[in-house]
């Protein structure tokens, strides 16, 4: 059985920690990093699936600490714009309100202060709106 699930090979590996950049192989194995190798020599032999970065940007994912998904992500729940940027963890409800947890008889006042405050359109909420 192959110690790696997937091993991303030669691409310019960004650590998250601050460090400078450099080129390298990076192993998965069950869903997390398992070895990160500076010199790019683990072996394509160990591993399910070889998928060649050379050239491109090997990271983590990006946080992004404000959105305005409040509303959005009840009729998006991949959040797929910020998916397609690279981000893999969204915070919601930041701007100091948001629709959880809300009172039914404050719905429709939360959609008109949504629309008016952050742009929503108020039709969208109305039928893309999972109020259970």
């Amino acid at each position: 059985m192959k110690p790696y699930d997937i091993l991303i090979k030669g691409g310019t590996i960004f650590d998250g920690s601050r460090k400078a950049r450099f080129n390298g192989d990076l192993a998965i194995a069950n869903g997390v990093i398992a070895r990160i190798d500076r010199d790019g020599k683990l072996d394509p032999n160990d591993a399910r699936q070889v998928i060649d970065a050379h050239g491109l940007h090997v990271c983590p994912g990006f946080v992004d600490l404000h959105t305005h998904y409040d509303a959005q992500i009840q009729w998006d729940p991949y959040a797929t714009l910020s998916g397609w940027h690279g981000v893999t963890s969204i915070v919601l409800g930041n701007c100091g309100f948001g629709f959880a947890p809300i009172a039914p008889e404050m719905r429709e006042r939360a959609m008109l202060m949504m629309s008016r405050v952050e742009a929503i359109p108020i039709e969208s909420m109305r039928t893309g709106m999972k109020w259970e």
